[in-house]
């Protein structure tokens, strides 16, 4: 309902007293006239001199006195000069306020009220965007809840925005003069990056009050008011920092801290300026007391375990910092992990002592989804699309399940950025596209190889897995069965499981066909044999063999199982002889294959969920060769299993948490025979290729080879390597030898 022009009227009057009110109030806040009103006479700057020689000397006393008054006069003309334009403008504006007064209802009532007669109510333009917003970011009914509260509180956020006149926005405005009473930092500037800029402040902070008021509290102590922020890579330490600076810069913070400057380091600079490590501590000596001589500044250092410390890429810089951060004049933050701030902070009981530890957990998935509500209008006018809030909810979803190497916020926000990159790219000119859910999931299975939801194809796929393994796997029919529909009971729960894809045993004498099966799923599922990823177990048989796997406390060696989940996260890992590993190490896999994930030798998670663990082992291979010669097979799966427990060889809870445990057969002599047709096949496809020969082996001279490769106990493996070692033996000496060239035959006929 449309007000009546007295009422409007009203309104507008309280609004513009409001105005002038609050104009009072703000222009002694932006000239700074308390401030100034103290330090009145204080030299400019804090440029004075201080007595340097011992004695008295009536000379170097007018000097130093001539020099200070003359500093004072200057900050004092300075202040007076801002004091004074403070009263002429409020002055002005006392005499002025009243013809501005009733300008403004003549305008009010001749201009805006008709303006808003024709104009929708402020409710129906808010129900109008609404609906708006809605159509555009609800894809799914479910999701409307949640984007009616998501445009509630950007209409919020938008609103207050606009409200130019309101104390918060006139407030956050810095003062003038401000830092005329505080010293100058020549050297320091030189050599840091100024976080209290406007340009540098992060979008609206979420969830992270606790950290900055914990901050707040130890950087206003009397001394030794430091603070290290300890979190993982990409938990959003950095936008913490920012979020304060941005709060000093605004002077919303409390009275100590407001309007100090925050500075970055530059410390890779710092330490790039000399080879001398006596020419580097001087500079950072040199840095802090300007910084100490200003009284305004805090410095922030990143990765200070880097310089609180010695080793390779490393300086101790603790005697350096130690009286500074003692002190009340210059206040530090460290930014640093868990691992590096135990391995070297903790342990350095100065630093220790003097910087006070703030943690930064990873945040929740419901903080994770806010953060992204508040960052989606930037990249909606940057890219020039739609982000609904179905597309929101999948990428918080789909990057918790399949980025595990990454905390919240940053993974989300990477996936999201790309997804939006991604659509913006494939849209045509003055369009607006649309970032829907398939997109996050064409995004991160370019990115991952695995597929991210069921899709006809990848049902497919899994119905077609049998076959697609036989082709490579001889003679496992039970075997590859039983694979496949492991397989395929990890996808009925896809996206949800807390541990691996899957986790498999596979038990069976050598040269069967258990490592081909590895192979072959990594070609089926991520397009490529180099996603398997085979860790030779027999080179792990002591205990002291645990950091060459899972790597140091320092983290100088990564440890191979650590470096190699953690740089291919997707694919399918190969334990290879697992029960030639020394016991006590297996204990590692226990929880990898039960919870999907281990720490390394540092303590850090490493995840394994979307990985495909595979083990294998040959341990009981004699009973399965007993078989051979029974018309009926005695050992099964589970008779193997008792047998791998009562010899001690595995325990029953590391074997009862693999998904499946699967026996492989020793191969027939048929087998052999198909297996050599399958390796024949690929030596001459490789030889036409690479030197455009054509290679014909006869059956008699194959038979001839097979026969002298059999060997039941070596498997499939023996026979490839005499097969391929033979005819290449002979095609080589053929071509090298100029008795073929391009385009003729070599046939192997002799038995």
């Amino acid at each position: 309902m449309k007000p009546t022009i007295v009422s409007f009227v009203l309104t507008q009057s309280r609004y513009y007293w409001r105005v002038i009110a609050n104009a009072y109030r703000f222009l002694p806040h932006l000239f700074s006239v308390p401030l100034l009103m103290r330090t009145l006479f204080s030299p400019w700057k804090r440029v004075y001199r201080t007595k340097q020689i011992p004695g008295f000397s009536f000379e170097e006393f007018l000097g130093r006195t001539s020099f200070n008054i003359i500093s004072a006069i200057i900050g004092c003309i300075l202040r007076m000069t801002v004091l004074t334009v403070c009263m002429l403008l409020l002055l002005g504006l006392t005499i002025l306020v009243a013809p501005i007064f009733l300008a403004f209802l003549l305008w009010v009532v001749t201009v805006k009220y008709p303006l808003l007669l024709l104009a929708p109510t402020e409710e129906e333009h808010k129900q109008r965007l609404r609906e708006q917003f809605l159509r555009l970011r609800a894809i799914k009914p479910e999701y409307q809840p949640a984007a009616s509260a998501w445009f509630s509180r950007w209409y919020e956020t938008h609103r207050n925005k606009a409200d130019w006149s309101g104390l918060d926005y006139l407030f956050a405005l810095p003062p003038i003069g401000r830092d005329w009473h505080m010293g100058f930092s020549v050297t320091l500037d030189r050599y840091s990056t100024e976080l209290t800029r406007p340009s540098t402040h992060a979008p609206q902070l979420v969830g992270r009050k606790k950290e900055i008021d914990q901050m707040e509290v130890i950087l206003t102590k009397s001394a030794e008011s430091n603070v290290v922020i300890v979190g993982i890579d990409g938990v959003g330490k950095h936008t913490i920092v920012e979020e304060l600076a941005k709060r000093l810069y605004e002077g919303k913070t409390v009275s100590p801290l407001a309007y100090k400057r925050m500075l970055l380091l530059s410390t890779e600079t710092i330490l790039s300026t000399s080879s001398d490590p006596s020419g580097k501590r001087d500079l950072v000596r040199q840095m802090l007391e300007e910084a100490a001589g200003a009284g305004n500044i805090i410095l922030v250092i990143d990765a200070i375990d880097r310089y609180v410390s010695e080793g390779i890429g490393r300086i101790d810089l603790t005697d350096v910092i130690e009286p500074f951060a003692k002190g009340r004049d210059v206040q530090m933050i460290g930014i640093t992990t868990p691992t590096m701030y135990q391995t070297y902070l903790y342990p350095n009981g100065k630093i220790n002592r003097l910087f006070q530890k703030v943690d930064v957990s990873e945040i929740s998935r419901e903080e994770a989804i806010t953060i992204l509500m508040d960052a989606t209008p930037a990249m909606e006018a940057r890219f020039r699309i739609i982000i609904p809030f179905d597309t929101i909810h999948a990428v918080v979803e789909k990057s918790e399940n399949y980025i595990t190497h990454i905390p919240f916020p940053e993974k989300a926000i990477e996936l999201l950025d790309e997804a939006c990159a991604s659509a913006s790219h494939e849209q045509l000119p003055k369009t607006v596209s649309l970032v829907t859910p398939e997109v996050i999931d064409a995004v991160l299975s370019q990115k991952t190889h695995i597929p991210t939801k069921l899709t006809q194809h990848t049902i497919a796929k899994l119905n077609t897995l049998e076959s697609a393994l036989s082709v490579r796997i001889i003679d496992q029919p039970e075997a590859i069965a039983r694979v496949a529909a492991a397989i395929r009971r990890a996808f009925l729960v896809f996206g949800k499981r807390k541990k691996p894809m899957a986790t498999l045993l596979l038990l069976g004498p050598t040269g069967v066909g258990k490592t081909q099966t590895a192979k072959e799923l990594a070609a089926f599922f991520f397009d490529s044999e180099t996603y398997l990823y085979r860790l030779d177990m027999a080179t792990y048989q002591t205990k002291e063999d645990i950091h060459a796997l899972i790597g140091t406390p320092d983290k100088r060696m990564p440890g191979i199982l650590t470096q190699t989940i953690r740089e291919h996260p997707y694919g399918v890992l190969l334990l290879d002889e697992l029960e030639k590993a020394d016991k006590g190490l297996r204990n590692i896999f226990l929880t990898m294959i039960d919870e999907g994930y281990f720490p390394d030798g540092a303590g850090e998670l490493v995840n394994c969920k979307n990985l495909i663990i595979i083990a294998t082992s040959n341990a009981g291979s004699d009973l399965l060769y007993q078989d051979m010669t029974n018309t009926a097979r005695t050992h099964t799966a589970r008779s193997m299993t008792d047998y791998l427990v009562e010899k001690d060889i595995f325990e029953p809870e590391f074997l009862n948490r693999f998904d499946e445990i699967i026996l492989y057969r020793p191969l027939s002599v048929n087998s052999f025979v198909r297996i050599a047709r399958l390796v024949l096949k690929s030596i001459v496809m490789e030889i036409k290729k690479q030197h455009n020969v054509r290679l014909v082996v006869t059956d008699a001279h194959l038979n001839g080879l097979i026969e002298g490769a059999y060997d039941q106990k070596f498997g499939a493996r023996n026979m490839e390597r005499i097969l391929k070692t033979h005819i290449e033996d002979v095609v080589a000496k053929k071509i090298f030898s100029k008795e073929v060239k391009e385009g003729d035959t070599i046939t192997l006929d002799k038995p």
